[in-house]
């Protein structure tokens, strides 16, 4: 194998709190909130033309309501979370609502490395029932067609539309808070804590989260207005829910109507919503990097070997475990070697713990054991000679080759690779798809490669590496040049193409095809030395006048390659005086007599 394909891997693993480890493979550092309620969390105003630019890509915003044609915003789909944020409002510009400003006061104040993303699920008007998942469809029966068009933007089902997009945002992160803004149409209602906790635990239940890691964060109604008492009841949350935090709505301008806050306002109740969620990371040391785990990959025999080692800088961590693939391998350990590891891709991640056995958990390392790569035939391919394109190293994806999937669209091979492969030739290649043979160079010298190659395209290409050196010269003679594949009309129907090579060096090497333009069919690479010993070209003895201009390979008459020659109405290529063959791309060919 290869030094070239050993690896080290340093990654920072960032510990942000205790979730299952089944979940570990998504980003730590992508934090979500679920946000739910009424129209003060839908946001009841218009959204300013000077809010909708500059929110910063580390905001996103999985959008959750139905398709809108008019926003071209998709269901489940992510993006940066520019207002509005629940719903699509066409008919009066709304949507601006507190957690515009609470996912912006966010990534202003956490460290660069982390994302928020948000995901809304809000109806005004609406009653708590509308979210209590066995109780919302007695609900909507019976109330106002305009509520009810509301929550059928939401598929009917508020809480069931939370639920599923919550479960797809946790493939890409980590929930870290739920969001609550409701109460105005259950003002003063002793029951609604209950009612609220209730909600809260099954939300933990269906998206399978623990209490002490998703905080619940419950704002308040306005200070002044028709349900400033209901203030008093949120106020007893904690009491009812000890995982809840009430948001405070002081100092948040109100808007000419007894329910709803302006722009300024919603833009403060957003930043009391997010410096809540602070504190309760300050308090609970939740934002906290504390491990590094380094993978040495020793990757000459099969299987492999993989090192670890966890570097703990949190006093605080007093145990540390070391996980791979789903399974503990190394209990208590910050060092282990990881033995016998078969080939293919890895996961390897830690978990720290304090003396209150709270979790800090790291991202996922991703390594993968290559076999070692080795020649098809057992012995390098020798050069001069013929080397056929499907009898490439084995080694796998990533190491012998790269194609970028797993499939063999062609057929007809028993090998099973990813190559796109027959049992004579190569395709359906895409730019950026290479692929190794190891070879053994016998006679240093300058070299011409005849490739046999097919396309129905223009633009196929591809270029020639030496241990990972550029063999074909370009245009001003210096390497980086390509072969030129051209549109054969089929890709079933093959021609020659000759290129010239730099010099190459004698001894075993690797060399590699890389794909750089699209949809290259290859059969061979046909290598041929150049003769060193050539004087200059004298004249042609045949009828020159039935010879076409063109490029021809030129044969001795023994059939080995000696040149390429151009004919274009003048004959200066350098040959000795003798017999020859020309040889053109059709196969085509014709004596030539050098005197």
């Amino acid at each position: 194998m290869k030094n070239s394909k050993l690896a080290r891997i340093v990654v920072l693993l960032c510990l942000l709190g205790s979730a299952l480890l089944s979940q570990a493979a998504p980003d730590p550092n992508f934090h979500i909130y679920i946000c739910w309620g009424q129209s003060n969390m839908e946001g009841n105003a218009t959204v300013p033309n000077s809010e909708k630019s500059g929110v910063s890509d580390r905001f996103q915003l999985l959008y959750s309501a139905d398709n809108c044609g008019q926003c071209n915003r998709r269901k489940g789909a992510w993006m940066t979370a520019t207002p509005p944020l629940a719903r699509c409002f066409h008919w009066n510009n709304a949507g601006f609502g507190p957690i515009d400003y609470f996912g912006r006061t966010l990534v202003e104040k956490l460290d660069p490395s982390i994302k928020v993303g948000v995901i809304v699920v809000a109806c005004g008007g609406a009653d708590i029932q509308l979210f209590e998942k066995d109780r919302y469809q007695a609900y909507l029966s019976s109330c106002a067609d305009w509520l009810k068009g509301y929550a059928n933007s939401y598929g009917g089902n508020p809480y069931g539309r939370i639920i599923e997009m919550a479960k797809k945002a946790q493939q890409e992160g980590v929930i870290k808070g739920i969001l609550v803004h409701q109460g105005e149409t259950n003002n003063m209602q002793a029951t609604w804590p209950g009612r609220l906790k209730a909600i809260y635990e099954n939300m933990l239940t269906d998206l399978n989260l623990k209490a002490s890691e998703v905080p619940l964060l419950v704002g308040e109604t306005r200070r002044d207005g028709a349900c400033r008492g209901h203030n008093d009841i949120i106020k007893t949350v904690p009491n009812t829910i000890p995982t809840a935090y009430v948001v405070s709505s002081e100092g948040c301008q109100a808007a000419n109507d007894e329910f709803h806050f302006t722009v300024e306002g919603y833009k403060k109740l957003g930043q009391n919503y997010a410096n809540v969620m602070l504190d309760y990371f300050d308090k609970n040391g939740g934002l906290q990097k504390d491990l590094l785990i380094a993978t040495t990959i020793q990757k000459e025999d099969e299987p492999g070997e993989v090192n670890i080692s966890v570097s703990v800088e949190n006093n605080n961590i007093q145990r540390v475990d070391i996980y791979a693939d789903d399974q503990l391998i190394a209990p208590n350990q910050k060092n282990f070697t990881w033995e016998n590891v078969k080939k293919g891709a890895h996961k390897i991640w830690a978990v720290g713990y304090d003396a209150s056995n709270r979790e800090y958990k790291s991202a996922v390392t991703e390594i993968s054991i290559f076999e070692e790569q080795r020649p098809y035939n057992g012995t390098p391919a020798k050069i001069p000679g013929k080397i056929e394109a499907e009898e490439f190293d084995y080694g796998g994806e990533g190491n012998a080759y790269h194609d970028k999937d797993e499939v063999n669209h062609n057929e007809g091979t028993l090998r099973d690779e990813g190559v796109d492969m027959s049992n004579t030739a190569i395709g359906y290649t895409q730019v950026g798809e290479w692929i190794e043979y190891t070879v053994e160079i016998e006679e240093e010298g300058e070299y011409v490669v005849e490739s046999r190659v097919a396309s129905g395209a223009d633009g196929s290409q591809f270029t020639l590496y030496l241990d990972n050196q550029f063999i074909i010269p370009g245009s001003d003679g210096t390497p980086g040049g390509f072969v030129d594949v051209p549109n054969t009309g089929d890709w079933s129907l093959y021609t020659n193409v000759s290129t010239k090579l730099n010099r190459l060096s004698k001894g075993v090497h690797v060399l590699k095809i890389e794909i750089t333009g699209d949809w290259v069919d290859l059969d061979y690479l046909k290598f041929d030395l150049l003769k060193s010993d050539q004087t200059g070209v004298k004249q042609i003895a045949s009828d020159k006048n039935r010879i076409a201009d063109g490029d021809y390979n030129v044969y001795d008459a023994t059939g080995r390659f000696i040149n390429v020659i151009s004919i274009r109405n003048a004959y200066s290529d350098q040959l000795k005086a003798g017999f020859y063959i020309l040889k053109n791309a059709e196969g085509e060919t014709y004596p030539m007599i050098i005197k």
